[in-house]
């Protein structure tokens, strides 16, 4: 997979899945208390999310201070949540817990997950 291609698929997530929770904290920590009570969906997730993040890394392994730097990171950090939600499932929870109620982390979390996919949208339509 091209650079371009994963920018314009990962960019418009990350930017909208970072508004959305700018916008509607309250509905995202209800359904990550119900995600916590659903082990099906929680072994479902780890599995997915491993999966991805394999597909990336086996396409895409490219280091740099760009674009496709970020790619590969996220590609990377998608590998390592996938294992941690198989082998450590109570964890993912445990560590967002505090980090929900915390607004200030919480704006500066996702203010970074929208600058990330604003880039990545930016790069993967606007430079081709």
């Amino acid at each position: 997979m091209e650079t371009l291609t994963l920018a314009q698929i990962i960019g418009p997530t990350f930017l909208a899945a970072g508004i959305g929770f700018l916008l509607h904290l309250k509905f995202y920590k209800k359904m990550i208390d119900d995600f916590e009570k659903n082990q099906g969906l929680t072994y479902i997730t780890g599995i997915m999310i491993m999966i991805l993040g394999f597909i990336v890394v086996l396409n895409h392994n490219i280091w740099g201070w760009n674009a496709a730097g970020i790619i590969t990171f996220l590609g990377w950090a998608s590998i390592v949540k996938g294992a941690i939600f198989l082998t450590f499932p109570s964890l993912p929870f445990a560590i967002a817990k505090p980090v929900l109620n915390n607004a200030m982390i919480m704006k500066v979390a996702m203010v970074a997950m929208v600058l990330v996919g604003g880039y990545l949208s930016y790069y993967g339509y606007f430079m081709m």
